[in-house]
């Protein structure tokens, strides 16, 4: 794993889920402006009422150290299994190091063994599983696959964790590393593409003002995890 700022964790039961479609409708010709005293006025939110939402709340939990938003994220993703644990506690189980962070495989191992109470045998067996890739190549076949099992999770009643270039993900920062953060929401579009995500994120440099804060574009969230030092998800 990378540098102090952020290592990741991922999160389990293999799933398939159906394919995205991009919104290939035909453009609309164009056709003479209506006369404003003859027509209602159109709400400006009206374009969002067609979005599907689904969100699982958690509570946030803020890294205790600027090496610890593994074990901050698996503590929220335990958390909505209704499991406490201390990051000190999840720090030791996971082998989290200031040098080298916390690898993505303990994350997957931990989570399975607390959720689960074992490691998956195999590809059959309920449990977190952990998808790694290398900086600057996730695929369009990647993303899908991200996608698709983000989707599956959710509707399912779980959530997941995913890791992100910080610069990337928020450039006011001007900080680049690899960082994790938990996705707990999707909102999808009306071909069922999932066009926002939902984040919880340890970092104390992160502060929420809003609900809508959370929420992150697809395209932007996918630019990230590609843009990661150390791309990877659990599902």
């Amino acid at each position: 794993m990378s540098d102090g700022l952020v290592q990741g964790l991922q999160h389990a039961a293999s799933r398939n889920g159906s394919d995205y479609a991009q919104d290939t409708s035909p453009v609309q010709q164009e056709e003479p402006a209506p006369d404003p005293d003859t027509v209602p006025a159109v709400s400006e939110q009206s374009s969002d009422v067609q979005l599907q939402e689904v969100m699982h709340p958690v509570s946030r939990c803020v890294q205790e150290t600027g090496w610890y938003c593994g074990p901050a994220v698996m503590q929220m993703l335990l958390s909505h299994y209704g499991i406490a644990a201390s990051q000190p506690d999840l720090a030791r189980q996971l082998h989290t190091s200031q040098v080298t962070g916390t690898e993505y495989a303990d994350m997957a191992r931990v989570a399975s063994v607390q959720v689960f109470g074992r490691e998956p045998g195999n590809n059959g067996e309920p449990g977190f599983r952990a998808w790694t890739g290398t900086e600057n190549a996730m695929t369009p076949q990647d993303q899908e696959q991200f996608l698709t099992r983000a989707n599956r999770d959710l509707t399912t009643g779980d959530v997941l964790s995913a890791a992100v270039d910080v610069g990337t993900l928020y450039p006011e920062l001007n900080i680049r590393g690899a960082h994790v953060v938990l996705i707990n929401g999707a909102r999808q579009d009306e071909n069922g593409y999932i066009c926002q995500l939902r984040l919880e994120d340890p970092s104390y440099l992160v502060d929420y003002g809003t609900e809508e804060e959370h929420w992150v574009d697809t395209d932007r969230f996918l630019n990230a995890m590609n843009r990661c030092p150390e791309p990877g998800y659990i599902w």
